[in-house]
């Protein structure tokens, strides 16, 4: 056999585009590492930690009910949040997955994930089984498969541990699979299994369903028609033999199995849930209702009108999902952002941002119009189509979670199938094809070794395996009692992984944000208190306490603080202390402590700022209540301190941004403060009025003394007048002037009844400033200083 024939019988061969494809896909589980562990930041741990935690608490201890935590509220009664949103079968999937590992958290996470790997990996063999018998070429089927599954969406997402995504798109790619077996052999008994098994993992297989049985009812719809117009030349007659073939569809059929199947699962999950909040809320008020009203797009609250998550309008929404699909269609490898996840999301390094969209557009249209030349056309549309199907439906959900790109997959596989077999066709050689498929295998490797290093460090890693080992101590230690979570450690520490704690503390009864009147129980905090209350001095980042004593703890701490005078008094009153910022306030209830708390640290030499706060003049250090570590409502009083930066600071800005709003400023007394005072002041200023104004270098100084607070309530106006207009930016040409005006709060300094205020000026030769204050009926006072005049 010459070396020609040996390679005509390899194209020909049906296990090796098989092999390549496992080959490649085994690529995702050699390059995980330790991507396995839990801590990472990466955006969708937040829903990686909460199906999980759902997923390990599914026993016959709890009546199988699906929940995130037990707490118990202030009557001392237990109370579940439960979590039934999505069917069951994805639960039960990660439970029997993470069955051999109870007692180990870390090996449950790798096996959650292991098993939404081979999810991903088994949706991508079945969608190249699919397209073998669509095309009858398995070189195209693999390389079309390949070039699809390694965008950035599924390489990124491909171990987020949510049965409701990964594994209802395996499920999907079950169901077309079953879809074409159907259309090519009328095996009806099997497309109805796969479509109850994907029904199982998720919703979303009504977004394939529905297109496939609107567009085979109108197929048996126009085949009825000509029958019946062959038949019998008698309207009425023909109108009846088409309704009884229409009835007697096998798509109307499937149609009619998966509504009564999935509404058969809703009403289970209804009935948990209600069961799970002791049968007393309304069916309209459950929370699976509400989200699937979110989900949707409908509100209850304005008469079921539909609305658009996030202030989203249909443009800009319509927008982005053309962009994500022409996302899909980039290998991740050839993005030229291989080591900053964020900016993968964005565009190719070597395309305009503005164009994704426009090509997104495209490259959708060229795949309906190829779709439509080839056959089974059916199948084709479908596939293409079903992406769009489920975005628009759960337009609020697919607005909100970028990883729903992963369901416009089927618009590449059909793209680079026609794509391929243009080209087998035009150089009639199947080796361009075949290889074509080599090339594709090796950019399916390098993206997923590029992913696998993504936002991830050996930090990371370290302080994960520290971390873990804390939870583990506490977890050990609390079994079965009541745990109280402070400082918003979910969202603060385990990077967004807002259900990490409930994960790990699934076996005690948690509370969250606050310490309760109730006596006993557990607290878990990230301060190391040196008190007799800690329980775990062992640990490096989470600790835990008794409760009763560290209440004490810090019922001394409160004394010491309130001992002084307060810097600041607003509705907290503000402490100073050794690098520390103490807000204090009593009485305290829990809703002063919603909201967004504000804090803006004014340095004395702008410089000790980071680069990025610069031209801001201050650093933001905003805080929620519960994300602060040393966050705390007890015994009625409220306490959290906040570190502040290690250089000299003339002010302090906080306050909160909503709910009972309110501000409070502080200028520290410092002597450098004064020495920049006197050293402005103690020289001819370039012109006097309410305030004098100097002019040092490219600073421009306001400085009045006696000053009050009334005489910087109202904004300043800045208008700079340069000597050539071309420096002026581009908007402002036609103005003739730079716009600098500003509010005294932003930049200036109020102590000891003196007033100053510093304002960078443009790095321009500057003709003119003029300058004062205006409030809504005019100005309050002008000045004008030319510089021309002055040289």
């Amino acid at each position: 056999m010459t070396s020609n024939d040996r390679l005509q019988a390899a194209l020909r061969s049906a296990w090796i585009p098989l092999a390549l494809l496992l080959l490649a896909l085994s690529t995702v589980f050699i390059f995980g590492g330790d991507r396995g562990r839990f801590y990472r930041p990466w955006e969708h741990n937040g829903l990686s930690s909460q199906h999980l935690t759902v997923a390990v608490n599914l026993s016959p201890e709890h009546g199988f009910q699906r929940f995130l935590r037990r707490a118990v509220d202030e009557d001392g009664v237990t109370r579940y949040r439960p979590y039934n949103r999505f069917p069951i079968g994805g639960y039960v999937s990660i439970k029997l997955a993470t069955l051999p590992a109870i007692g180990d958290l870390s090996a449950q996470i790798i096996a959650a994930r292991t098993l939404m790997l081979l999810f991903v990996s088994g949706a991508a063999v079945l969608a190249y089984l699919s397209l073998c018998r669509l095309v009858s070429n398995r070189w195209v089927a693999l390389t079309a498969t390949l070039l699809s599954f390694s965008s950035y969406y599924l390489l990124y997402y491909n171990d987020m541990i949510a049965a409701s995504e990964l594994g209802v798109f395996f499920g999907l790619m079950l169901t077309f699979h079953g879809m074409v077996i159907f259309v090519q052999e009328g095996r009806f008994r099997q497309l109805i299994v796969k479509t109850c098994i994907a029904l199982l993992l998720g919703w979303h297989a009504f977004a394939l369903l529905l297109p496939f049985v609107i567009f085979g009812l109108v197929r048996d719809l126009l085949q009825a028609r000509s029958a019946a117009a062959d038949s019998t030349p008698s309207p009425a007659m023909s109108s009846r033999l088409i309704a009884s073939a229409l009835l007697r569809s096998r798509y109307l059929l499937l149609g009619a199995v998966a509504l009564v199947f999935g509404l058969s699962v809703l009403a289970f999950n209804f009935t948990m849930e209600y069961t799970a909040l002791d049968g007393e809320t309304p069916l309209t008020e459950l929370p699976s209702f509400q989200s699937m009203l979110m989900r949707t797009g409908w509100d209850a609250d304005v008469n079921a009108a539909p609305v658009i998550a996030a202030g989203r309008s249909w443009r800009p929404f319509l927008e982005e999902q053309f962009r994500r699909i022409f996302r899909m269609f980039i290998p991740y490898s050839l993005l030229g952002h291989p080591d900053h996840r964020f900016n993968a999301v964005e565009s190719p390094t070597w395309l305009p941002k503005g164009l994704t969209m426009v090509l997104g557009v495209v490259l959708s249209a060229a795949c309906l119009i190829g779709s439509m030349l080839v056959r089974p056309r059916i199948l084709f549309a479908t596939l293409i189509s079903f992406g769009f199907f489920w975005t628009l439906s759960m337009r609020n959900s697919s607005a909100f979670h970028e990883f729903e790109a992963i369901y416009y997959v089927g618009i590449p596989l059909v793209f680079f199938t026609l794509a391929l077999l243009l080209a087998r066709r035009l150089t009639n050689r199947d080796g361009v094809v075949a290889a074509a498929s080599v090339a594709a295998l090796l950019l399916f490797a390098v993206s997923s070794f590029q992913m696998s290093r993504v936002g991830y460090s050996a930090e990371t890693a370290r302080v994960a395996r520290a971390a873990e080992q804390d939870m583990l101590t506490i977890r050990e230690a609390t079994a079965g009692d009541l745990v109280n979570v402070l400082g918003g450690i979910n969202e603060s520490f385990f990077n967004g992984a807002g259900h990490a704690m409930d994960y790990y503390l699934n076996s005690s009864l948690i509370r969250y944000g606050y310490l309760p009147s109730v006596d006993g129980g557990f607290v878990v905090i990230r301060e190391r208190v040196d008190t007799d209350a800690l329980l775990t001095p062992q640990n490096q980042y989470l600790f835990l306490y008794d409760r009763n004593g560290l209440t004490a703890w810090y019922a001394a701490r409160y004394r010491t603080i309130t001992s002084r005078e307060p810097a600041a008094r607003s509705e907290f009153d503000l402490y100073l202390d050794e690098g520390k910022l103490h807000y204090l306030k009593e009485p305290c209830v829990r809703a002063d402590t919603t909201g967004r708390f504000f804090l803006r640290v004014y340095p004395f030499d702008e410089d000790d700022l980071p680069d990025h706060r610069r031209r801001h003049g201050f650093e933001n250090l905003d805080f929620a209540f519960d994300q602060q570590g040393l966050g705390l409502l007890f015994d009625g009083k409220c306490l959290v301190s906040v570190d502040l930066p290690q250089y000299d600071i003339v002010k302090i800005d906080t306050g909160r941004v909503d709910g009972n709003a309110w501000s409070a400023t502080h200028v520290v007394g410092s002597p450098r403060l004064t020495f920049k005072y006197q050293t402005v002041a103690s020289r001819e200023p370039a012109t006097r009025s309410e305030f004098d104004l100097y002019l040092d270098g490219d600073k421009l100084h306001y400085v009045k003394e006696p000053c009050e607070r009334a005489d910087t309530a109202e904004r300043f106006f800045l208008h700079v007048r340069p000597i050539d207009q071309n420096d002026l930016p581009n908007a402002r040409r036609q103005h003739g002037f730079d716009n600098l005006d500003f509010d005294f709060g932003e930049r200036g300094l109020l102590f000891d009844g003196k007033c100053l205020v510093s304002i960078d000026l443009p790095q321009y030769g500057i003709a003119r400033i003029t300058t004062g204050q205006f409030d809504g009926g005019g100005r309050i006072w002008q000045v004008e200083v030319d510089l021309k005049a002055n040289e």
